[in-house]
């Protein structure tokens, strides 16, 4: 679809160069997703289109591809992948085959949903639906990496840090967020404008804890989500124990909880690559756990990846 005489020059050279050759060289960051409305939002909110699927045999092989204008009148290339299931493993075999596919990609990011960590004892730590939360240097706890004897489970997680340069730009975003500048809320809403009021947040009844939430002086509205940078638990289960959650929190001070990330870090370690996980919080990984926030929340995290590639 791209070949058409709608698409731009860029455009024509990046997929053209990709069905010549069988990979876009080109394209520097790769984006992971596990889900299918984590896939859509990501691919709405970068303008997405589908690529030849690679030769071979066997899943894996689909991608979708985006540009995005980043510093300096700079493109940034980004090919898209859906995992085939959920998990940790199935994440770092995607991740590895995207690496392979695309060998200039250098930057991993994982974008999707998570269930979030409250603590109704420090409300400015106190993560709700519809907030996002990305990986900080202490990177992502593998918790169900653990040595287990006859008389205990001891947790035994190798955390891996984010690349360096990924994490300027979160950083680089926070300092402006201080002087006011948000630019993941405008990529935010322009998403939700163009997809309609099913992809809208939800009212606040929809939030089981909305009464509970101590006030947090430094969130800016209830209606916004509120970005939180620090360690993300992961692990192949679906976590629905709150006393397990808050003993991840207490323990390594980990602000969400989901199954891909450490894969994710696994896979971009051994290739010598750099990763991110950006999250967007649908749940309390307790018994209110449902579907409701999936939409909004991979939405919030698609914008405020847009938002960090911009300024990459």
């Amino acid at each position: 679809r791209c070949l058409s005489d709608a698409c731009t020059d860029h455009e024509r050279l990046g997929l053209g160069s990709y069905m010549m050759q069988g990979r876009n060289s080109s394209a520097t960051i790769g984006i992971v997703t596990a889900l299918p409305v984590e896939y859509a939002a990501v691919c709405a909110v970068l303008g997405c289109k589908d690529l030849p699927p690679i030769p071979g045999f066997g899943a894996g092989r689909k991608y979708a591809w985006a540009h995005v204008p980043g510093l300096a009148g700079r493109l940034v290339e980004v090919v898209v992948c859906l995992m085939t299931t959920t998990g940790n493993n199935s994440a770092a075999i995607r991740a590895t085959q995207l690496m392979s596919h695309f060998p200039g990609v250098r930057d991993v990011l994982m974008i999707g949903i998570a269930g979030g960590v409250p603590n109704h004892k420090k409300p400015t730590d106190n993560v709700r639906v519809g907030d996002v939360v990305i990986s900080d240097a202490r990177g992502v706890i593998q918790y169900d990496f653990d040595r287990e004897t006859a008389d205990a489970v001891e947790p035994n997680p190798h955390p891996r840090p984010p690349g360096a340069q990924l994490s300027e730009a979160v950083r680089g975003l926070q300092a402006g967020a201080l002087l006011g500048k948000k630019p993941w809320k405008k990529e935010l809403d322009n998403a939700i404008g163009h997809l309609g009021v099913a992809w809208a947040r939800l009212p606040k009844d929809a939030d089981p804890y909305a009464e509970d939430h101590p006030v947090d002086p430094e969130r800016d509205a209830p209606d916004e989500p509120k970005v939180f940078v620090g360690p993300i638990a992961s692990a192949n289960k679906l976590l629905k124990n709150p006393a397990k959650r808050d003993a991840l929190r207490d323990r390594y001070g980990v602000k969400a909880v989901e199954m891909e990330g450490s894969g994710i870090a696994d896979a971009t370690w051994n290739l010598q690559a750099q990763y991110l996980v950006i999250r967007g919080i649908v749940d309390y990984c307790d018994h209110t756990k449902g579907d409701a926030w999936h939409r909004y929340a991979s939405l919030a995290a698609a914008a405020y990846c847009k938002a960090l590639l911009k300024v990459l």
